[in-house]
């Protein structure tokens, strides 16, 4: 691989705490989450599914349960419209988050989104690039992204969000979660997986051998300001930075300390 010997190995350093963000003028909510209604959200479901209650006790599972719980409240009121569109952006068809909304939500307007499937649309499926939708303007209401943004290679992430822009209707809203920060700018990546990967010849990257995945980006508050705020705002969208302050009351190792809203004003 190009640019092996600026490599570092292991866990880059990642960021926890607002200060860093707000001192570069990006607005932070800060959210506490109520632990006890998000599992009680989450055992409201599983009784519903089979699959949703047979991944309760698989393997790290609880660090998507803050995830959905936090998506879902935020785009819940745009759901209960029977005529609004969502799409699930970079997931797949068997998405335990694809079950929670044909569960809860009143449209049945619902996509799947991902590179894998073939270019256009297809039935509920959308395929091609998340930066490039194949979907007219002002014709989407919500999308979500679960540990998914991070995998955006190139120039995609703002890519994506200008797109997002293009496709919202007024009052729409994109969720990501998490918003992956680091101490600085890096790219976390298996060597194993790392042939032609997609990254500026500056780009830090952090080789973590086993990971599975070839690309999980860090933004430094400056590059989530150059990459994301700013290409969000000139593209008339709303960003709201989010950080789960007690997001280790769930668990002390859970990961999901940011997260990302994007809105589109009425």
């Amino acid at each position: 691989m190009s640019g092996i010997n600026r490599g570092k190995l292991g866990h880059g350093p990642r960021l926890t705490e607002a200060q860093p963000l707000l001192d570069l003028g990006i607005s932070v909510e800060q959210l506490s989450f109520d632990v006890e209604d998000c599992w009680s959200f989450w055992h409201s479901l599983c009784p519903k599914s089979k699959h949703l209650d047979g991944l309760v006790n698989s393997e790290s599972f609880w660090q998507k349960i803050p995830q959905y719980y936090f998506t879902w409240k935020s785009i819940q009121a745009i759901l209960e419209n029977p005529q609004s569109v969502y799409i699930d952006v970079a997931s797949t068809t068997n998405s335990p988050y694809q079950q929670i909304v044909n569960l809860l939500a009143k449209t049945t307007n619902i996509y799947t989104q991902d590179l894998i499937f073939p270019p256009g649309i297809h039935d509920r499926q959308i395929g091609g690039s998340a930066a490039e939708l194949p979907l007219p303007d002002a014709s989407v209401d919500a999308m979500t992204l679960h540990c998914a943004f991070e995998h955006f290679e190139g120039d995609a992430d703002t890519g994506f969000v200008r797109e997002a822009g293009r496709v919202l209707r007024p009052g729409g809203r994109v969720c990501i979660v998490p918003l992956y920060l680091g101490e600085y700018a890096f790219v976390l990546c298996d060597p194993a997986w790392a042939f032609n990967l997609c990254v500026s010849p500056d780009t830090i990257i952090h080789f973590l051998p086993r990971w599975g995945e070839r690309h999980g980006r860090f933004y430094s508050p400056e590059t989530l300001l150059q990459r994301i705020v700013e290409p969000s705002k000139a593209a008339g969208r709303t960003v709201r930075v989010i950080h789960f302050t007690n997001i280790t009351e769930l668990d002390p190792d859970c990961y999901t300390h940011f997260g990302l809203i994007l809105e589109k004003s009425l």
